[in-house]
């Protein structure tokens, strides 16, 4: 028998719906490809679960303002991730953390 996507447990469910954003963050355009720090920041928001409230046909656009937002208001912790070797540092994570919040929250597509 198949299963409907309504007879899954609301946890698999979230992870369907994570995965859904995902593959959208991992999108980029032909001649656009994004910095590895960028990468970092964007797969942080979809792996974290702020994408999670964004509707799949926004993440792409939410994704090209987040990082936007990052390049002009925080670049150093862009910096940081570069720095560190590509590695989430704790102090890099708490920011993001922060950041993601905050952007997510006052986000409309």
């Amino acid at each position: 028998p198949t299963r409907r996507s309504s007879d899954l447990d609301p946890a698999t469910q979230q992870q369907l719906n994570r995965g859904v954003r995902l593959y959208e963050l991992l999108k980029q355009g032909q001649y656009e490809p994004y910095e590895p720090e960028e990468v970092v920041a964007s797969l942080f928001v979809g792996v974290k679960g702020y994408c999670d409230r964004i509707d799949v046909e926004h993440v792409q656009a939410f994704e090209t303002a987040f990082l936007a937002h990052m390049k002009s208001t925080h670049s150093k912790v862009l910096k940081e991730i570069v720095d560190s070797g590509y590695v989430l540092t704790e102090s890099a994570e708490k920011q993001l953390h922060a950041i993601a919040e905050e952007f997510t929250t006052g986000y409309t597509p």
